[in-house]
């Protein structure tokens, strides 16, 4: 799971305008016993704008329960003028056992983030997400999740599903959102992702998927920038009732 975020670090003046330096964030999360998942640096991350892919070395990791790892990776980079730019970067490989991705431990992870540089928008920085994309749910038992995420320049933020995606940033062949009993949504306004319910599908408990949504920003009436958050969802058995 991860998305990538960026705050601006520039400055202005009345005479000379902005500059243009962000300081850009990758986070990951990674499975913490698997030697092959612990990345040091990531070596191909492309900032939109034309130029060669840079490395990302990372800047922290941290050792949750559950066999995850949070992974932060930081670089500072300015761009040259007006523009909009997807910033992006893909990584082999996701957990084998995925139910929603076909053959799943050969599908590259990726993600992208789209940035809007403009001297008449003024400064920006994305959204930031507080709460992590790792959650757990139950079978049978409505399972709500939320980004928590504000927008430090109070732009207006909208949500929508889309499929994950893999290989050259393509959908994923095969991808499907998960099997519920009524409707798996995300509210445009609140950010809520709403799935009502997991379902008991062939195999052993507990059972893993993944999905996406978009968080957009909006200024003035428009779309600003967006960033993409890949989430991991584990669905068990259990007998935990969620609050009303």
């Amino acid at each position: 799971a991860g998305e990538i975020t960026y705050r601006w670090i520039g400055t202005y003046d009345p005479v000379n305008g902005y500059t243009w330096t962000y300081e850009i964030c990758i986070i990951t999360y990674t499975k913490t016993s698997s030697i092959q998942a612990d990345r040091p640096s990531l070596d191909s991350v492309y900032l939109g704008d034309g130029s060669p892919p840079v490395v990302f070395n990372r800047s922290g990791k941290v050792n949750l329960p559950n066999d995850i790892s949070r992974n932060t990776y930081k670089y500072i980079y300015t761009y040259s003028g007006n523009g909009t730019f997807l910033i992006h970067f893909e990584d082999p490989n996701r957990n084998s056992g995925v139910v929603n991705i076909p053959g799943s431990v050969e599908v590259p992870f990726y993600v992208s983030t789209l940035l809007t540089v403009n001297q008449f928008i003024g400064a920006n920085s994305s959204p930031v997400l507080t709460y992590p994309p790792i959650d757990r749910g139950c079978v049978d038992r409505i399972f709500i999740h939320n980004a928590n995420a504000y927008d430090p320049d109070g732009d207006s933020l909208s949500y929508e599903l889309t499929v994950c995606r893999g290989l050259n940033g393509n959908p994923i062949p095969g991808y499907s959102f998960p099997l519920t009993s009524n409707s798996f949504s995300i509210d445009a306004i609140t950010g809520d992702l709403v799935w009502d319910t997991p379902i008991t599908i062939p195999g052993f408990a507990p059972w893993e998927y993944n999905v996406a949504f978009k968080i957009y920003e909006w200024r003035n009436g428009s779309i600003i920038g967006y960033v993409t958050r890949d989430m991991q969802i584990i669905i068990g058995n259990c007998t935990n009732r969620p609050p009303v």
